[in-house]
């Protein structure tokens, strides 16, 4: 029993330690999640550092390096750009030793106009990101990818006026999983990249399946996509 009792700490130890690790790790890693609203506080440099060096984002209106979408958001703000509101769910994560995956619920608030209507366009989308482990003990975003799925457009107040114009909208050119926040960052004088990825399409599945490559998580018995 002794001998038994030997053997059986110190696994119990590491089994105990390595559950610690784990939501470590997973707290560090909503905690970015979330604070991608630095984003809407002009905190350009908080929202650098959650992303790694190399960092890439891939939205609807950039898709390149972390570093040009800081310099463009920054352009933006100062251009006095509509103000946008990011709401993010807790995310659900999987960490894999040195690299994680997680994807939250997101729903992008932005006030805009047409003519003397104010309007304020509601998108409903998902941030699925790869995160790395720094050599500094930090996790930060090695991608990050929105998945769009709806949108919908209100006039901020009771309008007639706005009924009679939404007719007139250009919408039918716009894929119809953002189609209202498409032509309202069109107007700002924004493009909508190419890549842009959708709710159940053939690119979502290739970005998951891809992003689980790379995370090397087939390696995990217990590992889930988020």
């Amino acid at each position: 029993m002794a001998l038994i009792l030997a053997f059986a700490l110190p696994v119990s130890t590491f089994a105990q330690s390595t559950n610690v690790t784990l939501e470590i790790a997973r707290a560090e890693i909503s905690r970015n999640v979330s604070s991608f609203s630095y984003r809407d506080q002009a905190r350009w440099a908080d929202l650098r550092n959650l992303f790694s060096k190399d960092a890439t984002i891939s939205i609807s209106w950039h898709d390149g390096t972390v570093d040009g979408f800081v310099e463009r958001s920054r352009r933006m703000v100062e251009e006095g750009a509509p103000p946008t509101k990011h709401w993010i769910s807790p995310p659900r994560i999987t960490v894999c030793g040195n690299r994680a995956l997680s994807e939250a619920d997101v729903i992008i608030m932005v006030r805009s106009s047409v003519g003397l209507i104010e309007l304020d366009v509601t998108s409903y989308t998902r941030f699925y990101d790869q995160f790395e482990l720094g050599g500094d003990g930090v996790w930060r975003i090695y991608k990050r990818t929105g998945i769009y799925e709806k949108d919908r457009v209100d006039s901020v107040g009771p309008s007639f006026l706005f009924w009679a114009t939404y007719l007139f909208m250009p919408l039918g050119k716009y894929p119809k999983e953002f189609r209202h926040l498409a032509f309202g960052l069109e107007r700002t004088g924004l493009s909508i990249t190419p890549n842009v990825v959708t709710t159940g399409s053939e690119k979502e599945r290739a970005l998951k399946q891809n992003a689980w490559e790379w995370s090397g998580c087939s390696a995990f018995l217990k590992a889930t996509q988020p």
